[in-house]
């Protein structure tokens, strides 16, 4: 299966997925990065010797896009770069483009990063977490995937942590109810209350080491 980022920063759930190729969690995945401008994902992907390219897009501007997202030809393209896709990129890849947000959408929605996080602590609310959705013209409008809930009763800097962790894994359990595949993880019924739809997999496979490695 290929997936292509689209990406903007430091590229926490492109790292986590290769992280979890390479160690044998995740099977038959082919990784590839288009970034917007040179950040942490580009880095990385040129350390680990992972397609990478580096373009100018504006919505009203897409050529580069197109050119580069047709020749990897992905099975699913991931949206973590800081701009809204054009309708015409969206509508071909409508059902194979996805995204991840840190809120319960529709909450907090058209904010960016940790920032859907700051807000939900600044209103006091009780439960934040993470949305996998596809992308559709509309600004994290798309129909929601995957979520994942995290109590408020931490720090907000382990909670912003937890967020990530959990968002990674719901992120993982899209890819795979997309890809209606058994070959990419060893699958196991996973009713874990604070996921739903419940994991495909055995999130203990992410151990400890696993996350610091990652963080």
């Amino acid at each position: 299966m290929k997936i292509c980022f689209l990406a903007s920063g430091g590229g926490g759930n492109f790292k986590f997925l290769y992280l979890a190729e390479k160690a044998s969690i995740l099977k038959n995945i082919e990784l590839s990065v288009i970034a917007d401008r040179e950040c942490g994902s580009v880095e990385y992907a040129k350390i680990n010797n992972i397609t990478c390219n580096v373009i100018s897009y504006k919505k009203n501007n897409n050529k580069e896009l197109l050119k580069e997202l047709k020749n990897i030809n992905p099975d699913i393209v991931i949206t973590n770069w800081h701009k809204i896709i054009d309708e015409e990129v969206v509508n071909i890849y409508k059902g194979r483009m996805i995204n991840l947000h840190y809120s319960l959408l529709p909450a907090f929605n058209g904010l960016i990063g940790i920032e859907p996080i700051k807000k939900a602590y600044e209103k006091n609310c009780q439960y934040v977490g993470a949305t996998c959705h596809y992308v559709d013209e509309g600004v994290d409008s798309g129909k929601i995937i995957s979520q994942a809930i995290v109590k408020t009763h931490i720090d907000i800097n382990n909670t912003i942590q937890e967020v990530f962790e959990k968002g990674c894994l719901i992120l993982l359990n899209s890819i795979i109810l997309l890809s209606n595949s058994e070959s990419l993880v060893e699958t196991k019924e996973n009713n874990k209350i604070n996921f739903s739809p419940s994991l495909a997999f055995d999130d203990e496979l992410f151990d400890k080491d696993f996350w610091k490695r990652l963080k």
